[in-house]
């Protein structure tokens, strides 16, 4: 009993003893240096243009099954009970292939994002590496992390976006 009672003393003066070391900590936020970063804007830009005219065409479907969704309201007292029931399962069927279609579309988007984003991220890590031994920080947080409260002055997002950029302007 003794033991543990000393262990937990000592545990705890060891703690007190780093709580009060001299830190400097750093918070950046990843999304925001993604999108707002040279590389960033331009695999958005990238994406845009391949996925742009998929976009359409699922607007365009969207806007057909809209159509045919008041054909089969308004035509609905006029047509005889077997053409109405072929009418709905047109309908239905075509219900199902678009949000299929838009299950896919985003599956592939998604995916996509992630095959662009890794070289980002690595160029990210390496940027924040070097900014932090550069600005003496002990450590660097991400704030979506569990951050609940960060000081203006430990906020580096800023800084981290504008190294990114100096380093896609030298070609790296």
């Amino acid at each position: 009993m003794k033991k543990v009672f000393f262990l937990s003393v000592i545990l705890t003066l060891l703690l007190s003893v780093s709580a009060f070391a001299q830190g400097k900590v750093g918070v950046v936020s990843l999304q925001y240096v993604i999108v707002n970063c040279d590389y960033g804007k331009a695999m958005a830009e990238k994406m845009k243009a391949k996925f742009e005219p998929m976009q359409k065409n699922i607007e365009k479907d969207a806007t057909e099954l809209k159509k045919l969704e008041s054909e089969l309201k308004n035509q609905d007292i006029a047509l005889k009970l077997e053409a109405k029931q072929d009418k709905q399962r047109e309908y239905r069927r075509k219900v199902r292939d678009h949000q299929d279609s838009v299950v896919a579309f985003r599956q592939k988007i998604q995916a996509e994002s992630q095959k662009e984003q890794q070289p980002i991220l690595e160029r990210v890590q390496k940027v924040i590496n070097e900014y932090g031994k550069a600005k003496g920080y002990e450590m660097i947080l991400e704030s979506s992390g569990g951050v609940l409260y960060a000081g203006d002055g430990i906020d580096i997002t800023d800084a981290i976006v504008t190294e990114l950029n100096k380093l896609k302007k030298a070609g790296k």
